[in-house]
């Protein structure tokens, strides 16, 4: 096997395989140990939430609060509904907001996944409007975030594959059709 056939079979394996989800930057509790298990899984063995679970806890805290529930009513009710990663982190903050904490420092508290809401309460709180609109507003812009993530992944995957298949095929078409033409050029040219 040609070292661009490998190459080719392992970019062939990287697009095929789906990629784990993605996890928000600045996980709540960095890197970690080895030994301990990875950066994303908490000290109860649970995960950090992905972009998409916070932009669905989003939307049911914009629909809960729509409903007239107040702001730390609406996180209290979307935790009990939603993924134990999610809900763990809704709480938290819930619990920082009854101890008064602003929204800034509240929202500190959990990981990067939570920047829109966090981004979301601040400008509530600021403005004196309710937070329903701009919180659904910061779980579609993660939601297009997010998209645009993977649509940039799916075409860098597809020119990395281009690139060994290329290299595959190249060979076989100088052998086959350049090398011939060439030598026919040249009996011909030679008159031989």
């Amino acid at each position: 096997m040609t070292f661009a056939a490998v190459v080719g079979l392992l970019v062939l394996a990287f697009v095929v395989w789906p990629p784990q989800p993605q996890r928000a930057p600045g996980s709540r509790h960095g890197q970690g140990d080895p030994a301990e298990g990875t950066p994303e899984q908490e000290a109860g063995g649970q995960e950090a939430p992905t972009i998409d679970e916070a932009a669905d806890a989003l939307v049911l805290c914009s629909l809960a609060m729509r409903s007239g529930l107040g702001p730390v009513e609406a996180l209290e009710a979307v935790a009990r509904r939603v993924p134990p990663s999610v809900a763990h982190d809704l709480r938290v903050v819930a619990s920082a907001h009854r101890w008064g904490q602003d929204s800034r420092t509240a929202w500190s508290h959990v990981g990067g996944a939570w920047e829109g809401a966090s981004f979301a309460w601040q400008v509530a709180d600021r403005s004196g409007a309710a937070p329903a609109g701009v919180v659904l507003a910061a779980a579609e812009r993660l939601r297009r975030q997010e998209t645009s993530r993977v649509e940039a992944a799916v075409h860098r995957a597809g020119v990395l594959l281009v690139l060994p298949l290329g290299a595959c095929f190249l060979p076989g078409f100088v052998g086959t059709t350049v090398v011939p033409v060439v030598l026919h050029l040249a009996r011909s040219s030679l008159g031989t």
